[in-house]
């Protein structure tokens, strides 16, 4: 794991209010654009045309989705490490790379 992980207050002004182009961490693909809006809820339109909606929220200097269908609608923590300004990876909270995130 390169760069430096963000702190809780970095984490809440990285993801609330933004829309983050999500990328596959291997194939660098973009997977799907996330809109999160100020009310805890979220957006998501895959690359496939696909969409689908839930709710986040933060914990400490993780925060959590979770989808009506993506990912089988389970609650799922991440944490981030910043690689640029604009740019995060995100790891899932035991460590296991999840999207690459870049500020629209």
């Amino acid at each position: 794991m390169t760069g430096r992980r963000l702190n809780e207050d970095e984490v809440r002004a990285f993801v609330r209010g933004h829309v983050l182009d999500c990328f596959d961490p291997k194939l660098e693909a973009r997977i799907a654009t996330i809109e999160y809006f100020e009310n805890g809820t979220c957006r998501a339109e895959f690359a496939d045309g696909t969409s689908d909606t839930g709710r986040y929220g933060f914990e400490n200097d993780l925060y959590w989705t979770q989808y009506t269908r993506f990912r089988k609608g389970g609650l799922y923590r991440f944490f981030l490490v910043k690689v640029d300004d604009l740019v995060c990876q995100a790891y899932f909270e035991d460590g296991t790379k999840a999207f690459l995130q870049r500020i629209c």
